[in-house]
């Protein structure tokens, strides 16, 4: 353990959970420390690192921290839940959850109480289908295994124990015991205290519900689709109290043909998302109405993968209506989008009628950003599918960048595109964004040496003067060669200023976008595709990774082969594997860029809009821009032929690969053991699943085949 806790001077356990943060190449443990109090708490935290700086999150918590001789020192004087975070870091947290001392005198020998007493109780799936049943866990008490609630009315589930599935494996589960807690039409039940951890699916689900009450819970997950709760096809909800950490969408409206999903309120919780999204109402929205659902008083703490931090995303048949999201505080979430309320096709859509959405109010939404980070959003965007699958009548009131309002779409970022009406905005007179406007240009393009002058542009429409900073973003990151991309800026009203940038890039497939610590910047992108032209002269090309990883590789055509020539095989250790697909011609919808940083929300991806390039759908998730949305380039087949030698050269035949003539896509992947660790692959062209992505392939020319 790296952290002691004495509250009021007594000596707390401390005790770990699972966590699974950026850039997922492990879990990590999140320590947590959970007590009762009455009155004031004063909490005094010893951390075996030294400790430079302290951040309790949420802010709005107003919490201070003080350093006494390397003593953290906090006092609070009511329950709450609070993150304390040391020198700067998410990593090595410490979670705080002081809680209401409220079961002192609770009967847990009643005739119709099932009492789980500290200790682990291993269970399959624990089933209650008998009304009046209390389930009480009391503190050090965990289930483990899935707690499964059919078909009852006047439910309880209580206390501060946990139902935990840490240590069960997903793979060999089916699918009804993935979920650690669900209720199944069920009628006028409650669930309050407990601690949920690890779910290997969803933690929480309530399917087909009515008057349900969700209460102080706190859930903490590490896997793909541990999402927090689930109201799925339920009726007259309400989620308050709650702490998240997940490792996919924390609070979620959905329906599965249940009936309609309404009158649905979450409200004074804290949430922190590892990966995807904090709040969303979709997809999966198959009933006919899922209306009058309310988000409020909600702190974001954390969110750091670039997806949208409030999401309507539909694509059933559901009249979705009255849907608001009210005094939300949104803290460090880089790169994401405030919100995104689209109607689209994905992989889950399962009704042939598309519905609507109307009715979408944002009230008091302020990004509060990160104290030490720099200003990093996304475009926020509403769009519809067709004309009759619109979004219409949005009001977005005042919404806060920094502690400035946004008065209209521009200033805001906010990109009202097709099939989107009635976009209404509201926000006072005075403190209001000004925006800052930019340009990327290249006007000469990119040499053959890949050497090109980038030429970043700002102009100050405004009445007064504005002074920031931006720079010059490049992903794939530590690709490119480079001057300072980071510069001062002081504009004049009226002003406009231009300055040229000479970057010198390998072929390959790059996103530049201006950045600023400024809310006033409304910055500009643009995707280059710079071709990969061989012939018998060798070739240069670098590896370069997310970490700074570098290697060399020399690339040249001969004799109708692929010569590769690299001390990466001058040992049988590594590997080289070499992929090609025959170019397909570009459509609608198609992605054609997302790297390994578009997982952690530091460059978005791109598809082919209805109108051009334009940022994908979800922003920033590979797996789910080309799983969900069907839009990877639809080649036939991807061959790949695999080299391990010592001589540190190898001849591949085109044949071998499939190229016929003198266009093909080509990837190459080094298989080094010392990359063993990381997430995504160590690939020539920054390809997160060459095995069956090609929309970064290099596009390769051959002059005299």
């Amino acid at each position: 353990m790296n952290y002691s806790v004495k509250v009021n001077g007594v000596q707390t356990e401390v005790f770990e959970e699972t966590v699974y943060t950026v850039p997922y190449n492990n879990t990590e443990t999140m320590e947590c420390v959970s007590f009762e109090m009455n009155g004031r708490a004063e909490l005094e935290i010893t951390s075996e690192t030294e400790v430079k700086s302290v951040i309790v999150r949420p802010l709005s918590c107003g919490v201070a921290a003080e350093i006494e001789n390397g003593i953290i020192k906090i006092t609070i004087d009511r329950p709450m839940k609070l993150s304390v975070e040391i020198n700067g870091s998410v990593h090595g947290n410490l979670a705080v959850f002081a809680e209401k001392d409220c079961y002192k005198d609770f009967c847990h020998d009643g005739e119709n109480v099932i009492f789980f007493k500290k200790g682990v109780h291993k269970k399959d799936i624990f089933r209650i289908n008998k009304s009046g049943t209390v389930v009480y866990l009391e503190r050090g008490a965990v289930l483990s295994g899935k707690l499964l609630i059919e078909n009852c009315e006047n439910v309880t589930v209580c206390g501060y124990g946990k139902i935990s599935m840490a240590g069960i494996d997903r793979d060999i589960m089916p699918m009804e015991r993935q979920r650690a807690l669900e209720l199944h039409n069920c009628r006028n039940c409650s669930v309050r205290d407990i601690m949920i951890t690890d779910s290997a699916n969803w933690s929480f689900r309530m399917m087909g519900c009515d008057g349900i009450e969700a209460d102080n819970i706190k859930i903490i997950g590490c896997r793909g689709n541990s999402d927090g709760i689930d109201v799925c096809g339920s009726r007259n909800v309400t989620v308050s109290g709650i702490f998240t950490r997940t490792w996919d969408d924390s609070f979620v409206v959905k329906a599965f043909d249940t009936g309609d999903t309404e009158n649905v309120v979450f409200r004074d919780s804290v949430l922190w998302n590892d990966f995807a999204r904090p709040i969303e109402v979709g997809v999966e929205l198959r009933a006919d109405n899922v209306r009058n659902i309310l988000f409020e008083n909600i702190d974001i703490i954390h969110s750091p993968t670039g997806y949208p931090i409030l999401g309507i995303h539909h694509g059933d048949r559901a009249e979705v209506r009255d849907i608001t999201f009210s005094d939300i505080r949104i803290e460090d979430t880089p790169g994401a989008q405030l919100f995104d309320i689209r109607i689209t096709k994905a992989v889950w859509n399962r009704d042939k009628k598309m519905g609507d959405i109307a009715g979408v109010h944002f009230k008091n939404i302020s990004y509060v950003g990160s104290p030490g980070m720099p200003y990093s959003l996304s475009d926020s965007r509403i769009q519809g599918f067709g004309p009759e699958n619109t979004v219409r009548d949005v009001t977005i009131e005042n919404l806060s960048i920094l502690g400035k309002y946004v008065p209209d779409a521009l200033t805001g970022g906010i990109q009202i595109m097709d099939y989107a009406h009635d976009v209404k905005f509201k926000c006072p007179e005075e403190n209001r964004l000004q925006p800052i406007i930019t340009g990327l240009d290249l006007a000469e393009g990119a040499h053959e040496d890949g050497s090109c002058t980038v030429t970043v542009s700002a102009e100050n429409p405004n009445a007064g003067p504005w002074h920031g900073n931006m720079r010059l973003q490049i992903s794939p990151v530590n690709t490119a060669k480079h001057g300072s991309l980071v510069f001062d800026t002081s504009l004049r009203p009226s002003k406009r200023l231009c300055r040229d940038i000479d970057v010198v890039l390998q072929p390959g497939k790059y996103l530049l976008s201006i950045q600023s610590d400024s809310p006033c910047v409304r910055g500009d992108w643009k995707f280059l595709n710079l071709p990969l032209k061989l012939d018998s002269r060798e070739r240069r090309l670098e590896f370069h990774n997310y970490y700074g990883d570098n290697a060399g590789i020399n690339l040249s055509v001969s004799d109708n082969a692929l010569v590769i020539v690299s001390d990466i095989l001058k040992s049988r250790d590594n590997e080289l594997v070499v992929y090609c697909a025959m170019p397909v011609p570009e459509e609608r919808g198609q992605v054609v860029f997302s790297v390994e940083e578009t997982d952690f929300g530091e460059a978005p991806a791109v598809i082919i809009g209805e109108h051009g390039l334009e940022p994908a759908p979800q922003l920033r998730c590979p797996a789910e821009i080309t799983y969900v949305f069907k839009n990877e380039p639809k080649v036939s087949e991807i061959k790949r032929a695999s080299v391990c030698t010592d001589s540190g050269k190898a001849v591949i035949p085109l044949s071998e690969l499939g190229a016929d003539g003198n266009h093909f896509w080509l990837e190459i992947e080094a298989r080094l053991p010392e990359m063993t660790g990381y997430r995504y692959p160590f690939t020539l062209f920054h390809s997160v699943k060459p095995m069956d992505s090609v929309h970064m392939f290099a596009d390769v020319y051959i002059s005299d085949y």
